[in-house]
């Protein structure tokens, strides 16, 4: 590698990141707002397949290097507690679907050069509880699996919580997120006088 394509290559690392932290700096209070319409709080977020980045008294190179990557699939939690209706609306961003364990060739670390082309989307599962459920939502949550079946078909997933599931295209989302909103709008009401 010669100087000129090593200043090209790290202009173009430099450029990427700023690239990330402006998409970053739209999708991620987008979700915000999109749960926020339905009564939903911030719960918790969390890489998929990968791990954070380590701690400070770890060897950085002794870790995947798509451990630093925490936001490439990344999975955020919001939940709605109140009295009108308990949910949760799951976000997962799949932003490089190449790289989910589902989709990759075996167990080492995804070679970066050698994927295939994938669609980025937003895997969306959204849970409730029946009606007149006093239950936590949340420990409810914790116990069961995701739903199965096809897309927006509803699962029992113990005697009271139900869920769905369904995908978005990124691109979609952050073009005509109303369309989203429809859809979540088909399982969760929106709370009394938003």
């Amino acid at each position: 590698m010669t100087r000129e394509q090593c200043v090209a290559l790290v202009t173009q690392v430099q450029k990427s990141h700023r690239l990330l932290a402006g998409f970053y700096r739209r999708v991620l209070p987008a979700l915000d707002e999109l749960a926020a319409k339905f009564g939903a709080g911030f719960w918790f977020w969390e890489p998929i397949d990968f791990d954070r980045p380590c701690r400070s008294g770890t060897k950085p190179s002794s870790k995947w290097a798509w451990d630093y990557l925490p936001m490439l699939n990344a999975q955020f939690a919001y939940a709605r507690t109140d009295e009108e209706q308990q949910a949760i609306i799951q976000f997962q961003l799949h932003t490089d679907p190449s790289v989910l364990k589902q989709n990759r060739q075996g167990s080492g670390q995804p070679d970066p050069l050698n994927l295939p082309d994938a669609i980025p989307v937003i895997r969306l599962y959204v849970y409730w509880l029946e009606n007149g459920s006093v239950l936590d939502i949340k420990k409810q949550w914790e116990d069961v699996g995701y739903p199965k079946g096809e897309a927006f078909s509803i699962s029992q997933l113990n005697s009271e919580l139900r869920g769905t599931w369904w995908e978005v295209e990124l691109a979609d989302l952050v073009f005509a997120s109303e369309d989203t909103v429809a859809a979540v709008s088909r399982f969760v009401s929106l709370p009394s006088g938003i």
